[in-house]
């Protein structure tokens, strides 16, 4: 197993570009080490928050043994580093490495994992409720595949719970654009954005709050008013029962 691990430092060495001694001394430490050792490296060092040293050991791991288990939990940890990172550059790296999983391997055991990070990484990049949306859409979107593919995945209660924020945020957005066109009497525009409100996100805290102003804006067409939304029990609510 050793000698399989030292032929591949050698040719991970040799198609990385970089410092010659650095990349002598990567090789000399992997080339004695097993894959779970180069993993335990790999670990201890972003234990550390050494995100940087922690990446080249998963990323050895990754690029040597990309069918191997251990290799492709080693990718999603390089995706790892660049997401504890937090700018904006690793955030986009972070994104593009974990999608690339979840397309690849769509039956490795990972992938729930994968999908829950996407959702995480877009969620980070939101601009606000009154910009652009796109993050928070597409977290969303994440999100729901996980929860439908993944219902007992250990990593679905927290994608749900991140799920129920991006809708939440997603129905602010369209019911402060409401309370604007109803402040100025816009009352065709006030009536589409929250019909949309409720089509689409009719479990929100949201969509209950809404309700009134929705009264209010088809008094303005002699419209009976709409039924209010019915809030979903909690789970908590739902068990007593």
């Amino acid at each position: 197993m050793r000698r399989i691990v030292a032929l591949a430092a050698v040719l991970f060495v040799a198609a990385c570009a970089g410092n010659k001694d650095a990349d002598q001394g990567f090789l000399s430490e992997v080339g004695s080490m097993s894959k779970e050792q180069v993993m335990e490296r790999g670990d201890a060092l972003g234990a550390k928050k050494k995100w940087d040293d922690a990446r080249k050991f998963y990323s050895f791991l990754a690029d040597s043994f990309p069918n191997d288990p251990l290799g492709r939990r080693a990718a999603l940890k390089v995706a790892d580093t660049f997401f504890a990172a937090g700018d904006i550059e690793s955030l986009t790296e972070a994104q593009l490495r974990y999608r690339d999983f979840a397309n690849r391997f769509p039956n490795d055991p990972n992938r729930a994992y994968a999908l829950l990070m996407l959702g995480k990484v877009s969620y980070a990049q939101r601009k606000g409720p009154m910009r652009d949306l796109t993050p928070v859409r597409e977290a969303a979107e994440n999100l729901n595949q996980l929860v439908r593919l993944f219902p007992k995945s250990p990593y679905t209660e927290e994608g749900r719970d991140l799920q129920a924020k991006c809708l939440e945020e997603l129905a602010q957005h369209e019911f402060e654009i409401a309370q604007f066109y109803a402040n100025i009497g816009a009352w065709q525009g006030a009536t589409q954005r929250l019909e949309y409100l409720f089509a689409n996100y009719p479990d929100t805290a949201t969509a209950k709050a809404a309700a009134p102003l929705m009264e209010k804006v088809l008094e303005q067409f002699g419209r009976p008013a709409a039924p209010r939304p019915t809030p979903v029990p909690s789970k908590q609510t739902a068990d007593q029962h």
